[in-house]
């Protein structure tokens, strides 16, 4: 009896297999449900796209490396700029003696002396060049505090010549060397030809190319800020030191001087 029921149910089982293959065949291909059939067509209407977010038009294999793709598409490699409040270049500004005074000996405590490069006043371990520049390049505001804007172009190493902080186990270490050196005394102001004319640079402009990095605009150091920031030239009128920016072309090609830094009478005197 078995052995007469297997054939007829082998063929039944081949004739259900055929059936089920033409008549997929003849419906067509089954899409699973739950899915939007939109989501499956590579073309769509640039006004659907807009009105729907969650559809991303295709790109072609060329554009695939220039085009920002997945959760953090919107993120870029270079720095951010930080919104700043806007600053009145024609506000009037009234010099104070008492603020310069302040500001000079606040810039005097982060030298060694005077036009040696400032220490850095905060800790900046897990950091790079370009997070310095992220904020001293623009003078950022932040938390009450402002960044001083730099005064000379970017170069790639700032700790090479701006000190950092102490490691934090060691910040409370006596870290002081005592020192005979004395260098050039701060600039008051600078001489005038005549009264009333824009008085000179009382300083030398070696790594201060930037005047606005201390008197221009709202990057100024309380009580040096300049009156008149909307200007762009400052040295059409003031005149730098021919003593300090200037020195003779033997001493300036002699192995014995420093290019770039005063003679050693003015440093004497």
């Amino acid at each position: 009896m078995i052995q007469r029921l297997t054939p007829i149910f082998f063929a039944c089982v081949i004739a259900f297999a055929f059936i089920g293959y033409f008549v997929g065949i003849s419906d067509g291909v089954p899409k699973p449900d739950g899915l939007d059939e939109s989501a499956l067509v590579a073309k769509f209407d640039q006004a659907e796209i807009e009105s729907d977010p969650k559809l991303i038009p295709a790109v072609s294999y060329a554009e695939v490396s220039q085009t920002a793709m997945g959760p953090t598409a919107t993120w870029s490699l270079k720095g951010q700029a930080l919104p700043q409040p806007e600053y009145d270049l024609y506000t009037k500004i009234e010099p104070s003696e008492a603020e310069k005074e302040a500001s000079s000996k606040l810039r005097a405590s982060r030298r060694a002396f005077n036009g040696a490069p400032p220490i850095i006043p905060h800790p900046v371990e897990n950091t790079t060049d370009a997070a310095c520049y992220a904020c001293h390049g623009n003078g950022v505001k932040m938390a009450g505090l402002k960044a001083s804007v730099m005064s000379h172009e970017f170069l790639g190493n700032c700790v090479q010549c701006h000190a950092p902080m102490p490691p934090a186990p060691f910040q409370d270490a006596d870290t002081s060397v005592e020192s005979s050196f004395v260098g050039l005394p701060a600039p008051k102001e600078g001489k005038r030809a005549y009264p009333g004319a824009p008085p000179t640079i009382p300083h030398s402009r070696w790594m201060r190319e930037n005047c606005n990095a201390c008197h221009g605009g709202p990057h100024g150091w309380a009580g040096m800020e300049s009156t008149h920031p909307w200007r762009t030239n400052c040295t059409q009128c003031h005149a730098p030191s021919a003593t300090l920016d200037q020195m003779p072309e033997a001493e300036m090609f002699s192995p014995d001087s420093v290019p770039m830094l005063p003679p050693l009478d003015v440093v004497a005197n």
